[in-house]
């Protein structure tokens, strides 16, 4: 192998691994948002549990606030 093709050989090399490191970078951004908006959406759905739960607990003791 000459040296033009070694350096040929790195450079294709370098080029797939940034490619590889990206496209994870990717999968791994994705991943989050889709994450951060399940967490919301679970977060949303206690809050309502928590006020009904609130709303249950304020009517069989009678507290009025």
């Amino acid at each position: 192998m000459t040296t033009a093709q070694g350096w040929t050989l790195l450079s294709i090399l370098a080029v797939f691994a940034s490619l590889v490191v990206t496209l994870v970078l990717a999968q791994i951004h994705s991943l989050r948002s889709y994450m951060d908006a399940r967490f919301d959406a679970v977060d949303a759905r206690l809050d309502h549990l928590d006020r009904d739960v609130q709303a249950v607990v304020n009517r069989v003791f009678r507290r009025d606030e």
